[in-house]
């Protein structure tokens, strides 16, 4: 690899609950000098279509992908699939299945809200007329613009967090499921932002090694608003399951100054990285 080159794998579109288009957010990471590029919307490939031609037009190189929402002993966690074959039918199949759960789930978070006496069927319409699968976060800023919470995140600390009133858990596909589906469609299943997962050490250490025994092969070791510390962490963990290394902002909104793109700490030396092979 070009130790020069600037690499992100994981970003997200309007086409899940980024706030920019896929040309946008194209755009947005050449004026911030990225040069390769994953964009892997929730459980959606619909922007990569778009996302390629401006690719091709601003001299950006993308690397099919998608974050695939799947459980783990109850816990939701994200796999990315890197490189995949959008066409695949076998991941088509999943990401409508899992288009159809997200649709169910906003219907039922919103009934919650209205029993709670807030305009729940408004709030519905406003989150259905936007593009893309529906998230949570479509629905937190639904209630932010008309004006019952102050902001998006006071959201999910008032109804949508977990154990809060409108929260509405989810019954993802398994892991090995998710994997599975990646691997049929030519790609790579890495797992995101490993950290932030509310486990226990000992039980983190159980989800990796699930991973790897499902066919996971690679680990987000630098994560977007990580510090060296958690890097560090995350390298460890990935020499110890033998997973190769990967990394990306978690990129949606250029608002948020925190986890801005093109600013990515380097990979760890010791780690192997997820694009060896990958002509990078």
């Amino acid at each position: 690899m070009n130790p020069q080159l600037n690499i992100d794998l994981h970003t997200h579109s309007t086409h899940s609950d980024g706030s920019l288009t896929p040309a946008e957010l194209v755009a947005h990471a050449a004026a911030a000098g990225v040069q390769v590029l994953a964009l892997t919307d929730h459980d959606s490939v619909a922007g990569l279509e778009d996302a390629q031609r401006s690719t091709q037009a601003l001299g950006l190189r993308l690397v099919p992908g998608v974050e695939i929402s799947a459980s783990w002993r109850s816990q939701a966690v994200h796999v990315l699939g890197l490189w995949i074959d959008p066409c695949a039918l076998q991941l088509r199949s999943m990401l409508d299945s899992q288009a159809e759960r997200r649709r169910l789930r906003m219907r039922r978070m919103c009934g919650r809200l209205a029993k709670l006496g807030l305009p729940g069927g408004e709030l519905l319409a406003a989150v259905e007329a936007r593009p893309g699968v529906p998230t949570r976060a479509h629905l937190a800023t639904a209630l932010a613009e008309a004006g019952h919470v102050a902001t998006a995140e006071g959201a999910f600390r008032k109804y949508l967090s977990a154990g809060r009133p409108a929260h509405v858990s989810e019954d993802w596909p398994a892991i090995d499921s998710v994997v599975g589906r990646i691997l049929a469609a030519g790609g790579v299943a890495a797992l995101a932002h490993p950290l932030r997962y509310r486990l226990s050490a000992g039980a983190r250490r159980q989800l990796l090694a699930g991973f790897a025994a499902a066919g996971g092969t690679a680990l987000e070791v630098v994560s977007g608003g990580s510090g060296a510390h958690q890097a560090e962490s995350c390298a460890q963990l990935a020499l110890r399951y033998g997973f190769l290394g990967s990394i990306g902002s978690d990129f949606h909104n250029p608002q948020v100054s925190w986890n801005p793109m093109g600013r990515l700490a380097k990979l760890p030396d010791c780690v192997m990285p997820v694009w060896r092979g990958h002509g990078l």
